[in-house]
């Protein structure tokens, strides 16, 4: 099928912008007027030319997110509503330096006690919070000290 050069140029430049994933693509694609045909063919002509990877996308994702203070699990919670292969997403996290991920669990602890008065109900809601933060029960026990 023959891609229509507007709807391609428009599209790389959304790629070009930022590392995007094929749903991200498809959302963008379902709000131009063309057939099935058309948009598979887009999506496989910019993976084709190089401005649609995964691993890039699971890559930068996963970069930004750890810099934002984001936990493994929420990590990949997100990447899994992206629709991106499971065993994709395993290798990258596995990649995580594990000393950098348990300071920022530290930094992120350090943070939030300083902006909330020490006593023994904060505890509660600090393990709350960072449950939120997509923090497992036995990374946050290390660091707050439980057993």
């Amino acid at each position: 099928m023959e891609v229509n050069p507007q709807i391609f140029g428009q599209l790389e430049r959304f790629c070009a912008y930022q590392e995007r994933c094929e749903q991200d693509v498809r959302k963008k694609l379902s709000s131009v007027p063309c057939s099935q045909e058309q948009r598979d063919a887009v999506v496989e002509a910019l993976k084709e030319q190089g401005f649609l990877d995964e691993g890039r996308f699971v890559d930068a994702f996963v970069r930004g997110k750890l810099r934002e203070q984001w936990g493994k699990l929420k990590i990949r919670m997100a990447l899994v509503a992206k629709r991106i292969d499971s065993s994709l997403i395993d290798a990258r996290l596995q990649e995580i330096d594990e000393e950098a991920y348990s300071q920022s669990l530290e930094e992120l602890v350090g943070k939030w006690r300083r902006m909330h008065v020490s006593d023994a109900r904060n505890k509660p809601k600090l393990i709350r919070f960072l449950l939120s933060r997509g923090f497992t029960m036995e990374e946050i026990r290390k660091v707050t000290n439980d057993k």
